[in-house]
C-alpha cells in the first residue's frame, strides 16, 4: 500500500489516513477534510431537476471514518432535501432521501476505507441504489418530481453546510445524468474514469489539479470549490 500524501496526512485529525490507489492511477481525486468548510457548490438550474423521469446519480467514494451523518451530495437539507445521499449512524447505513423522507436504508459499514461506487438510479418508477455493482435494498416505487428550483447542490455537505453532515474522505467521478437509468440491475462496476454523453448534466473527473473540479459533460458548469483539495489518488 502506497504511503499517505502529505496533502491527506495534513488534514488535522491527528492521525494518518489509510488509503489505496490502484497502481495506474489515472486521474486523482477530491479530497475533503470532515469540517464544514470543506464541499462543493453548484448553482441550480434546470440540469438539475429530473422531473419526473429517468436519472442516474453515481460516484466513487473513500470514506474515512469521521462525522456522525456526513452527506455525499444533497439538494436542500435535512429535512427537506429534494434528493441527497447520507451515511448515518456513525457510518453503519447508507441513506437515499427523496423529497425529505428517508426512502432507502441499507448497511454501509464494511464500505469504509476503500474506494466504491455508489449509483442511485430510477427508471420508469423503478428507484434502486448500487454498491459496486449490487443491488442493495429493494426497488422502490417512486414518481417523485424533482423540481426543486431554489437550492444549489452541494457534494460534501448539505446545502446549508453544518459540522455534523460534512464528509470526510475522497470524491472522484461524479456524474449526474438526466433522462437515463444506467443500470437497472446488478452490474460490473467501472474500471476506467466515467465519460460524458448527451444525457450527462455534470462530471468531475478530478482528472488533474489543475482541473479539480472542472465539468467535464457538454454543460461545463461552474463548480464552487469551498475547501477540498485536488489528491492524485484514484480508483482506477
Amino acid at each position: 500500500m502506497p504511503a499517505v500524501s502529505s496533502m491527506a496526512g495534513a488534514s488535522g485529525y491527528g492521525r494518518a489516513q489509510k488509503v489505496a490507489a490502484a497502481p495506474s492511477g489515472t486521474g486523482g481525486s477530491l479530497y475533503f477534510n470532515g469540517t464544514a468548510a470543506a464541499n462543493l457548490s453548484i448553482a441550480n438550474d434546470v440540469d438539475l431537476r429530473f422531473g419526473t423521469g429517468d436519472f442516474t446519480v453515481e460516484w466513487f467514494q473513500y470514506m474515512i471514518s469521521g462525522n456522525a451523518n456526513p452527506r455525499i451530495f444533497s439538494i436542500g437539507t435535512y429535512a427537506s432535501a429534494s434528493i441527497a445521499c447520507s451515511i448515518e449512524s456513525n457510518d453503519a447505513y447508507l441513506y437515499a432521501w427523496i423529497s425529505g423522507a428517508n426512502a432507502m436504508t441499507t448497511s454501509f459499514s464494511s464500505n469504509l476505507n476503500k474506494w466504491v461506487h455508489v449509483a442511485f438510479c430510477r427508471s420508469g418508477t423503478s428507484f434502486r441504489c448500487f454498491v459496486d455493482g449490487v443491488q442493495v435494498g429493494s426497488t422502490l416505487t417512486n414518481s417523485t418530481n424533482f423540481s426543486d428550483t431554489t437550492n444549489a447542490l452541494r457534494i460534501g455537505n448539505e446545502t446549508s453546510t453544518t459540522v455534523g453532515s460534512a464528509y470526510k474522505g475522497y470524491l472522484t467521478n461524479f456524474r449526474w445524468t438526466k433522462g437515463t437509468a444506467r443500470y437497472t440491475a446488478n452490474f460490473t462496476k467501472p474500471t476506467a474514469q466515467l465519460t460524458a454523453d448527451a444525457n450527462t448534466r455534470l462530471l468531475l473527473l478530478a482528472a488533474s489539479s489543475g482541473a479539480a473540479t472542472t465539468d467535464s459533460s457538454s454543460s461545463a458548469k461552474t463548480v464552487i470549490n469551498n475547501g477540498a483539495t485536488w489528491n492524485s489518488l484514484t480508483p482506477f
